[in-house]
């Protein structure tokens, strides 16, 4: 790896239609689609000719496409990457995120890295598949720039993995829909936070 990062540009997607607030994690939800100008505002907090990655669940792939339509974009090279998924919640999924608070305050716990919800993972385990993958890709890639849409779960795997392995300190950032945070790798244990949760104005 040279003094040059591999810069990654990591978007959340777009919402998505939950009318019950359930806990979706890897569930593949549908989004609410932004409009034109939201995307034509997102686009331009991004490079401008990035590898672009997706995860293996069709949200990030709908706001991606928002993004090559706002550029006018017919055709570009997708990256799949499933390690980039959100964190697989187990049992909790589908049910209303305001009864799984509940539980979860009841047994006096705070959701911090290594709850496993049953049946599911941890987010420590989350931030390890990121970063494995992660590193794979800043290989693959070389030294173009990679714009990734995921999730909250696997950008804070990111920020785990740029602050030296520290998956509890990365709960503590809010990631919100359409936001972009940056990580630059210069190596395996060597990476920098560029920004976090910047929002097109």
């Amino acid at each position: 790896m040279t003094e040059q990062p591999v810069q990654w540009w990591l978007v959340r997607h777009a919402p998505t239609i939950n009318p019950e607030k359930a806990v979706y994690g890897s569930l593949d939800l549908d989004i609410e689609t932004p409009s034109a100008p939201v995307f034509d505002a997102l686009s331009d907090l991004l490079p401008a000719d990035p590898a672009w990655m997706v995860s293996n669940l069709s949200r990030t792939r709908k706001t991606l496409q928002g993004i090559l339509d706002s550029r006018g974009i017919l055709a570009a090279e997708i990256h799949e990457e499933p390690h980039f998924a959100e964190q697989h919640f187990g049992e909790w999924e589908g049910r209303p995120s305001a009864d799984v608070w509940a539980e979860i305050r009841e047994e006096e716990k705070t959701w911090p890295a290594d709850i496993r919800p049953p049946g599911g993972e941890t987010f420590s385990e989350v931030a390890a598949r990121v970063r494995g993958a992660a590193l794979d890709w800043t290989e693959k890639i070389g030294e173009r720039p990679i714009v990734a849409v995921i999730h909250s779960g696997s950008i804070r795997g990111f920020l785990a993995t740029a602050m030296g392995d520290a998956p509890l300190e990365a709960l503590t950032y809010s990631v919100e829909t359409l936001s972009v945070t940056r990580c630059d790798c210069f190596g395996p244990d060597r990476w920098r936070v560029g920004f976090v949760n910047r929002l097109a104005t």
